[in-house]
């Protein structure tokens, strides 16, 4: 339906250049896990994780809590692209209004988490992504299947490549069966 169904692909190119912004228990940690092809646990992010290359992955409070506000706008000044998470089961956009406009210059991109879930709306979850103003491509992921995985690690991949070229003035263009 989407495309992309396992993770395969090579592993020896990360993505770099990226934080992970979402609500508390939208997936980010299971999805980092999954685009550095690590294993293991997935336990509660507490605070910022810092994977190197610029790669963080920050706890839901930050977006869900207006006094972590300075906490994820410092986090997340040096990293040139946000990935924005929004769960497919999720009828509500958590990041607040303007938050990911106040940095200009950043690339955001919109990812549809657990679309595996029995109540997942990808449709839904896409159009929420466009009313609050992220641009396509969008990526349907799944960190328990897998689904997804490889095509938004090649998608980051790229453009970490891209911003370390032109410091973020174009983007990859995304392989339209890989995307939501």
């Amino acid at each position: 339906m989407f495309g992309d169904t396992h993770m395969s692909g090579n592993l020896a190119k990360m993505p770099t250049g990226f934080v992970l912004v979402g609500s508390v228990s939208s997936g980010k940690t299971a999805l980092m896990q999954a685009l550095l092809g690590k294993r293991g646990d997935v336990l509660k992010t507490q605070a910022a994780v810092y994977h190197g290359d610029n790669v963080i992955d920050t706890p839901g409070e930050f977006i869900g809590r207006r006094n972590y506000y300075g906490a994820l706008l410092s986090t997340i000044v040096d990293v040139p692209t946000i990935v924005y998470l929004q769960e497919a089961n999720n009828p509500v956009f958590s990041m607040p209004a303007g938050l990911l406009q106040v940095y200009p210059n950043k690339n955001v991109v919109g990812v549809i988490s657990k679309v595996d879930l029995p109540d997942a709306d990808v449709a839904a979850a896409r159009q929420i992504l466009r009313d609050n103003g992220i641009a396509e491509p969008y990526f349907a992921t799944s960190a328990a299947t897998g689904f997804g995985v490889t095509a938004l690690r090649n998608f980051l991949i790229a453009l970490g490549n891209n911003n370390a070229e032109s410091a973020g003035s174009a983007k990859p263009s995304a392989q339209r069966e890989n995307t939501a």
